[in-house]
């Protein structure tokens, strides 16, 4: 499943943006409780790897991380 859907569907919040030759932003989080994390990347496939990677860390508990676990 996609990474961003599985981010989605366990109630993660996160931002992605991207502006021609700037890359991949993302944050994740949300701006009424904050943004744990960020990063910038240089593909699509790279930011979303960033992100499930800071998820996994911010929220180890949550039904996301456990899935990815799982996968592993």
């Amino acid at each position: 499943m996609n990474i961003l859907q599985m981010l989605y569907d366990s109630e993660i919040n996160f931002e992605l943006s991207t502006f021609w030759d700037e890359g991949f932003r993302w944050k994740l989080g949300d701006r009424m409780n904050g943004f744990p994390a960020e990063g910038c990347a240089d593909t699509f496939v790279e930011a979303c790897e960033q992100l499930k990677e800071a998820a996994i860390r911010h929220f180890p508990e949550s039904e996301f991380a456990q899935k990815i676990r799982a996968q592993a």
